[in-house]
């Protein structure tokens, strides 16, 4: 770890364990300055009101309707029309195996020839063009 790297990290330990030492003291001053706490400053006291809970209104009801029943009407429906469909469509889902077989063929082959810092870009060179030949070829293109 460098000079620089420590004094940072030492820096922001100080200031962080500052911020928290200092926050029982902002409470306390927030307390004295707004009448809370140790006897200093105004007092407030509150005089509630009674409450006052009255009865319900007595309810009346009045006596039930007669209910008279009677069969419902006809209903007359016409017949249904005729319906078409559409013969369905089948779609087979596209099988990649090429594209992934040549991608691994491909990194590998570009690992094998890569040499020092450029074996990374050999091989992410190599997985993409073997992944467009391995498609192609899946393909018959």
């Amino acid at each position: 770890m460098t000079a620089t790297a420590l004094r940072t990290l030492s820096m922001t330990g100080l200031l962080v364990s500052a911020l928290i030492a200092a926050g029982p003291v902002s409470a306390h001053e927030y307390e004295r300055h707004h009448g809370y706490g140790h006897g200093y400053g105004p007092r407030h006291f509150y005089a509630y009101r009674p409450v006052v809970v009255m009865p319900p209104a007595p309810v009346y009801y009045a006596p039930q309707a007669p209910v008279y029943y009677a069969p419902p009407a006809p209903a007359y429906y016409a017949p249904p029309a005729p319906a078409y469909y559409a013969q369905p469509v089948y779609y087979s889902r596209p099988v990649h195996l090429g594209a992934v077989g040549g991608a691994m063929a491909g990194a590998v082959i570009g690992s094998q020839l890569g040499y020092g810092n450029n074996r990374v870009a050999a091989t992410a060179i190599g997985g993409a063009v073997g992944a467009i030949l391995g498609d192609s070829l899946t393909r018959g293109r």
